[in-house]
């Protein structure tokens, strides 16, 4: 083949699959619509060699600081990933602009790496380098694997690429984990591996930002409570939920994060919040919770923040509770003007005086 015979047949191809021609009906729906996005959005021809831009140093660093936990979190899943696969493979995490946060890989992948762009500070969003593992998956927020001709740029094409997101407690778009390597991939096992190795970053980046919060932790099996595969929820002394992870989503029922963050977590599991606290007095112990209208719907524990001391020397909820006391006192027990001058809603107060068993005494 001439050189360039290869970059002007993979144009025609590309031109053919948009245009819905002959060749479209090898490509799924979510290919066709990539390569729909960086002729018409991103103006790519997919015959021209492209570079992938770099982040380098202070903005590389920030960039970094602001993935949190997750960037040396998925350092361990990254090199696991390497040696399980024991192949010519690279391992790469993104933040949610495409750029390249930390590599590791195969030194018998070294030489692709290199001429393909894969690099710490290399931007591979869809713009920058059209249809490939990590930018399609950031554009379409779900898992993607992209093989060989798939890849808008002919110079990829060589390439496999299985991608999946990662996300926050919130189901905010944090980033993806990206695994490449030459043609071909088993793609089944390749993709569940991603995925789980996504699962238990999501899962420890949440016990990490969340440390200061109470943790839920739940499975239908009283087993598997702490594992990487258990429901989380982090909810402040309110009860209210913070965040969840996808596990705790399935075994919910929910779809969404937010159907449940947002939400008071006595009324998913159908138990006062009063209850759940009792969880934290057994925590090596799993007890059933119940869900309304389901029965028994899991086990589970309740993981309670570090105790914080007042400047007296007291624990935190002593101090709130004479907080309270004395708020309630100097307002004569006027649950709104309290509230109000407190900057917390009536229903907040409420909670909080149920907690703390406060209640106003009057003698006959």
């Amino acid at each position: 083949m001439k050189p360039g015979s290869h970059s002007l047949q993979h144009a025609r191809l590309v031109a053919d699959v948009v245009s819905g021609g002959r060749a479209a009906a090898r490509y799924d729906a979510q290919i066709r619509a990539s390569w729909q996005r960086c002729l018409a959005d991103y103006a790519l021809q997919p015959g021209r060699p492209r570079r992938p831009a770099i982040v380098r140093g202070a903005e590389l660093r920030q960039r970094r600081e602001r993935a949190g936990a997750i960037y040396p979190i998925a350092q361990i899943e990254m090199r696991s990933l390497c040696q399980l696969f024991n192949a010519p493979v690279g391992v790469m995490l993104t933040d949610r602009d495409g750029v390249i946060l930390s590599y590791c890989g195969d030194p018998s992948f070294a030489e692709m790496a290199y001429a393909a762009g894969f690099r710490e500070g290399a931007v591979w969003s869809e713009a920058e380098q059209g249809t490939n593992g990590m930018g399609t998956c950031l554009a379409i927020g779900a898992p993607v694997l992209i093989e060989g001709p798939a890849h808008f740029l002919s110079q990829n094409a060589g390439l496999t690429c299985c991608a999946a997101p990662i996300a926050d407690g919130r189901g905010r778009l944090a980033g993806t984990l990206n695994m490449s390597g030459r043609l071909p991939l088993s793609a089944g096992p390749t993709q569940a591996l991603v995925r789980l190795a996504v699962q238990n970053i999501e899962h420890r980046a949440l016990l990490d930002h969340h440390r200061h919060d109470h943790l839920l932790r739940f499975h239908p099996r009283r087993e598997f409570v702490s594992t990487a595969g258990e429901g989380l929820l982090a909810f402040d002394a309110d009860g209210i939920v913070l965040a969840a992870n996808r596990s705790a989503l399935d075994w919910l029922g929910r779809t969404q994060h937010a159907e449940v963050c947002g939400a008071p977590v006595e009324t998913l599991f159908g138990c006062r919040l009063e209850r759940l606290l009792a969880l934290s007095r057994t925590p090596t112990h799993a007890q059933p919770l119940p869900r309304p209208g389901a029965g028994l719907l899991c086990y589970g524990i309740v993981q309670a923040p570090p105790s914080a001391a007042s400047a007296a020397g007291r624990p935190l909820a002593d101090a709130e509770r004479e907080t309270l006391r004395d708020m309630l006192e100097r307002c004569g027990w006027n649950v709104s003007l309290a509230a109000g001058r407190l900057a917390i809603s009536r229903r907040t107060l409420y909670r909080k005086l149920e907690r703390h068993a406060l209640q106003r005494y009057r003698s006959d």
